[in-house]
């Protein structure tokens, strides 16, 4: 059961990579002002709150995983990055139905939160050593990376920065989940 969470976490952050990565590259391709006046406005929407449930399914996983190994700070940054993560979600869904930025002070402190959480999340992943360490250091980097390059490099560009590290950690993921003593294939 705890191998088939890590799994479907795995498979969730190869969906979140190209969910986050075509909503970036839709965003940049778009005009400069979001007013979800157009159908492809609401798509880039849809496809984020599309990445962000399948997020939660990685984060419920990295949780599975390490839940023995890296103690209550552990517990405490999975809760946190899953709650702002969540908010987030709801938040999207209110702006698809609504229109416009609904709720923005909500999405600031889901915003605040994934910070935290992910922060806090990244630093227990390296202490728990269950996973590479590069799994941790992209937690901790990847959403102020994002932040920062989407304000002062390209918009979009945060997309494509969850992308990379949301799928790189279901990658870790799925390589985590294959049983012990299962043999390697072979390459004939």
């Amino acid at each position: 059961m705890l191998s088939d969470i890590v799994r479907w976490g795995g498979w969730a952050g190869v969906v979140a990579a190209v969910m986050y990565v075509l909503a970036g590259i839709l965003i940049l391709t778009a005009p400069a002002q979001r007013v979800f006046s157009s159908i492809s406005e609401h798509l880039i929407e849809i496809i984020l709150v599309v990445a962000f449930v399948v997020t939660l399914v990685v984060i419920a996983g990295l949780h599975g995983l390490q839940r023995r190994r890296y103690g209550r700070l552990g517990a405490a940054g999975s809760l946190i990055t899953f709650s702002g993560y969540a908010l987030i979600v709801v938040v999207s869904a209110v702006t698809i139905l609504v229109g416009g930025e609904a709720l923005f002070t909500v999405r600031l402190i889901g915003a605040l939160a994934i910070l935290i959480g992910s922060v806090l999340l990244g630093a227990m992943t390296l202490h728990a050593r269950v996973l590479p360490w590069w799994c941790g250091v992209l937690l901790i980097v990847g959403f102020p990376l994002g932040a920062i390059l989407d304000e002062n490099v390209a918009r979009g560009s945060e997309g494509i920065v969850f992308g990379i590290v949301w799928g790189l950690v279901g990658y870790a993921l799925l390589s985590s989940s294959r049983p012990l003593d299962q043999p390697h294939a072979r390459v004939r």
